[in-house]
């Protein structure tokens, strides 16, 4: 949060402008949200406090002289009682009397200490080939327990459900976001809880019941889709564990020319590979569905993605997939039923069943 004079002040040749003290303490007012769950929130509502707590967080990464001036934040999601993601505007020096230096950093809020192991399985994913080259990860910054919060690397560019959205070509960032997941299947990091089937029909059956006490036609349809899934799935050979982000979609791959990093590794296991891919391909559809009205509207994008990824995997199965597939579907009938409280309608949960009971059937 700027503390300069309210007119704007100009950086080094023009290059960076501070916000007003009046603006920013308007903002912060405004923007932190009230949450006892995530303690490390607090801070930003004091901006010497919050310095002093981030300059020997980034040391280890911008020297260890670094001296931050000031910083402004902008909240970019918040999910009550779990976790809020924040944008840092951090203006530091290196050393005293360096050139002032602008830097972007993303601070994840978390209740409880979960952060602290989604810094330990970034860290050696940077070590075991995620820093270089074309296929990366947000690099992770440093973890503060206190305070319960993770800090990472912005990244620039824009994910590639900004492509989508947009219309644009996404034929090679496809492609990137199939070779982005088959470079973290095989990377061998062991590290992680483990998760199988068992689990996540445990899940499944939680979601299910929930479902049924707020809309019973719907839980009904559900049960009886799960069930379906759970008796297909027995027949299969089961897959192998692997490194799964099991969250991915492509909102969590941003995309640069031809550079891809991966984002979000709060849902990191062990788990069937097979079940990102799925995820992958019901988000580009749910994608499809709520911003053109036709689930199918991607279908080329999602064809290719599969693809590219079965020609480079020797675990991939065809019916295995499609089964996980219509398990990431009910995922998503149940957040839209549940937690988003069907803000688009019935009708959209709805067409998100259907597919589930789609490719759920042999």
């Amino acid at each position: 949060m700027s503390t300069e004079r309210t007119r704007h002040a100009v950086l080094e040749e023009g290059k960076w402008a501070f916000r007003s003290k009046l603006s920013a303490q308007a903002g912060a007012r405004v923007s932190v949200p009230e949450d006892p769950a995530m303690p490390g929130l607090s801070l930003l509502r004091h901006p010497q406090k919050f310095s002093d707590v981030l300059t020997p967080l980034l040391k280890g990464r911008f020297g260890r002289d670094v001296c931050v001036e000031q910083t402004h934040h902008s909240v970019r999601r918040h999910v009550p009682g779990k976790r809020c993601i924040v944008k840092l505007e951090v203006l530091m020096r290196s050393a005293p009397g360096a050139p002032v230096e602008q830097h972007r950093i993303l601070a994840k809020y978390y209740s409880g200490n979960h952060g602290a192991t989604v810094f330990e399985n970034c860290q050696e994913l940077w070590r075991r080939g995620f820093s270089t080259g074309d296929f990366r990860i947000a690099e992770p910054i440093a973890y503060h327990p206190q305070w319960q919060t993770l800090f990472l690397s912005w990244e620039s560019g824009r994910t590639l459900r900004d492509f989508l959205i947009a219309g644009e070509d996404t034929g090679r960032a496809i492609e990137g976001a199939a070779k982005w997941l088959l470079k973290l299947h095989a990377c061998r990091f062991r590290g992680g809880r483990l998760y199988g089937y068992q689990r996540h029909f445990h899940t499944l059956g939680v979601w299910e019941r929930n479902l049924v006490s707020a809309h019973r036609e719907m839980g009904d349809e559900f049960g009886s889709i799960r069930k379906l899934i759970k008796k297909e799935l027995a027949q299969c050979r089961k897959g192998p564990r692997v490194p799964t982000h099991r969250d991915f979609s492509p909102e969590h791959l941003v995309v640069e020319e031809d550079r891809f990093v991966g984002l979000d590794f709060d849902e990191f296991c062990q788990y069937d590979p097979l079940f990102d891919v799925a995820h992958f391909i019901a988000h580009l559809r749910f994608l499809a569905l709520t911003s053109f009205g036709a689930l199918d509207y991607f279908d080329s994008q999602a064809a290719r993605f599969e693809e590219v990824y079965a020609s480079g995997s020797a675990v991939f199965s065809k019916p295995r997939m499609q089964l996980l597939l219509a398990i990431a579907f009910l995922k998503l009938a149940y957040l839209e039923a549940v937690v988003h409280r069907m803000k688009d309608g019935k009708k959209i949960v709805f067409k998100l069943l259907q597919a589930a009971s789609q490719f759920a059937r042999p």
